[in-house]
């Protein structure tokens, strides 16, 4: 099936739209302040069309992709190419790479307003906060544990890495698609209206922390992870209601952030199957 007449062809490097694209996706603060995400690959494409209510601004096309049949039989793009506001752009693959942040550009490139937390938190349900976690890896990998283990709504502190950077929605996976995403400052409001207590949860080598395996984690919480160097921040581990210590080898001193997320919330999951 030929879509070609919705496309726009891009012919120069000097083009104003391309030049205006480049520079966006030069730096994430630029990006941010336009009120704009960009999203590369099959992958993240094939999510994002189809997820109902996110604006798509616009579609950029490497030639080579054109007739590829990962492409060409995606089942969402028919719907994107009929929508009058989508602009899609196809260019040289030489042209194509000055967008592109990857190795070996694959394309398409999806410009898009991020998506916005659709309800208040609910403290009857897990969330987990990313306390200064600037890894743009580390994080995407954290929405993935999050989204795998049934945990839906995720805070991040304004030290963390922007959820909807380049880096993060790759090593994420598309994940972040999939989660209510909130602030820091969103989650303390919730916390200081509550009407109950609410545990706090955070892994640490506290005196009085507790053995992950015997831990009661049947009760929703807050999960909170800190960063690589740093750890949970101080105001956190103040607030924190239960320590929690991982179990592991003497052979080695510590787990990195990824890796002690997923083994406390699926020891979670299991807890509640």
């Amino acid at each position: 099936m030929s879509y070609e007449r919705h496309f726009t062809q891009i012919e120069s490097a000097q083009n104003e739209r391309l030049k205006a694209a480049v520079k966006l996706l030069s730096s994430n603060h630029g990006l941010r302040n336009s009120g704009l995400a960009a999203a590369e690959g099959l992958h993240l494409a094939e999510t994002l069309l189809h997820l109902p209510g996110v604006h798509i601004e616009s579609v950029w096309i490497p030639q080579s992709l054109l007739n590829k049949p990962e492409w060409l039989t995606m089942s969402a793009l028919s719907d994107v190419l009929e929508n009058g506001e989508v602009r899609c752009l196809v260019l040289s693959d030489a042209l194509y790479s000055k967008l592109s942040k990857l190795s070996t550009p694959t394309g398409p490139m999806i410009f898009f307003k991020p998506v916005n937390a659709s309800a208040a938190i609910d403290l009857n349900q897990d969330i987990v906060l990313l306390d200064g976690i600037q890894d743009p890896g580390n994080v995407g990998t954290l929405l993935r544990n999050c989204a795998a283990a049934g945990v839906q709504q995720v805070a991040l502190s304004d030290h963390s890495a922007w959820v909807w950077s380049d880096k993060v929605l790759r090593a994420g996976m598309g994940a972040q698609f999939g989660l209510q995403l909130y602030a820091e400052e969103d989650l303390l409001k919730a916390l200081s209206s509550a009407k109950s207590k609410i545990p706090v949860r955070v892994t640490s080598l506290h005196p009085k922390s507790v053995d992950l395996f015997n831990a009661n984690l049947k009760t929703a919480g807050v999960w909170v992870f800190g960063s690589e160097g740093q750890g949970v921040s101080q105001a956190w581990l103040d607030r924190a209601s239960e320590h929690i210590r991982i179990p592991q080898s003497k052979t080695i001193e510590s787990l990195n952030v990824g890796s002690s997320s997923a083994v406390c919330l699926f020891e979670q999951f299991r807890q509640r199957r």
